[in-house]
């Protein structure tokens, strides 16, 4: 387990919401009849609007009516921009070709992110839970869930008790029996979803519309798709490979995460080494800003962002090359005109 600086620990969850690929603002009149500006989740329905996502010519968008699993997959697909042409029968008896639903159905089923009853049947007019949307997120937009061990150490570990409550779901040590409770605390924890005024998260009971346009829009306007999720471990394992002490490297990756030049450091998070254990491995959350290099010569070291179609987004640390560290021979008669090396090195 490595010791990261209290500063990068806590910078908290509210550097999310400024990183946002969708804006804030509504960019056009909702033209729902029972959608008015002042309710909470406006901007959440303009933005399905914008994206194509629900109709623009019916009078009602039924906001306090329960959404059902065809509806949100649907909705959901398209939020996903998902091809809905090259598909594969996933073979549910309830969702043959013929139905109105079927090509998102499918084309869901085939990215990975729903699945059945186990029966057969998909449930393609039962109404979606809580928890069944809280599972589908955090697969869609490929989120490390925070077990029960790594939630009850924020209390005591990171400082951020204001942040554990207990609940329906957790008694404030560990988690109940339930589906989705890791997935559900996780969002919770993100700021996506919360309880009701009772604080309890209600895992089994049906979302609305607009709860649910709230949760996509969150998802969206937060950045989420465009994050970068990295166990902290894999960057101090390289430190270690090339001979940098844990004192140096806990320095060294603290500056490079502070520095925001090459990536954003949205929030770190424990999930547990092994469910059975008290043991936990951080988890960072980035925002990929461009790829390069951060250079620290004083222990022939550098770590790398990179991106490659095939495998994302990926930071590691290499030594230097033994090219870069050569010291060259100049001329003391010719002025130095070049600007100052600040150690970023960007493609």
């Amino acid at each position: 387990m490595k010791t990261i600086s209290k500063a990068i620990t806590t910078v908290g969850l509210a550097s999310a919401m400024l990183l946002s690929s969708v804006g804030g603002a509504a960019a056009a009149e909702v033209h729902y009849k029972d959608v008015k500006k002042t309710d909470n989740f406006y901007n959440s329905v303009d933005f399905l609007i914008e994206q194509n996502a629900i109709s623009k010519t019916l009078p009602k968008f039924r906001p306090y009516e329960n959404i059902t699993r065809g509806q949100f997959a649907s909705i959901f697909a398209k939020i996903l921009g998902l091809d809905v042409s090259n598909i594969e029968n996933p073979g549910f008896t309830d969702v043959p070709k013929t139905h109105q639903f079927y090509k998102y159905v499918a084309a869901l089923e085939n990215y990975g992110v729903i699945g059945g009853y186990g029966n057969g049947k998909f449930g393609v007019n039962d109404q979606l839970t809580r928890g069944q949307m809280a599972g589908i997120l955090m697969k869609a937009y490929g989120i490390p869930v925070i077990h029960s061990e790594g939630y009850a150490s924020l209390k005591s570990n990171f400082g951020e008790s204001n942040l554990v409550k207990s609940n329906d779901i957790f008694d404030g040590y560990d988690f109940k029996n339930g589906q989705w409770n890791d997935e559900l605390e996780t969002l919770e924890y993100f700021g996506v979803l919360g309880g009701y005024k009772d604080g309890n998260l209600y895992p089994n009971k049906p979302i609305n519309r607009s709860q649910f346009a709230n949760m996509i829009y969150k998802m969206e306007d937060y950045g989420f798709g465009y994050y970068h999720y990295q166990y902290v471990d894999s960057i101090f394992d390289d430190f270690a490979t090339i001979g940098v002490s844990e004192e140096e490297a806990d320095e060294k990756f603290n500056e490079f995460i502070n520095s925001n030049e090459l990536v954003e450091f949205v929030t770190m998070y424990p999930i547990p080494s092994d469910i059975s254990s008290d043991d936990y491995d951080l988890v960072m959350t980035v925002y990929p800003v461009k790829e390069g290099e951060m250079i620290f010569e004083d222990i022939n070291a550098k770590i790398v962002v990179e991106y490659s179609e095939e495998d994302g987004w990926w930071i590691s640390v290499e030594k230097i090359s033994e090219e870069s560290t050569t010291p060259t021979t100049e001329d003391p008669n010719i002025e130095n005109t070049d600007s100052e090396n600040t150690g970023i090195v960007t493609e």
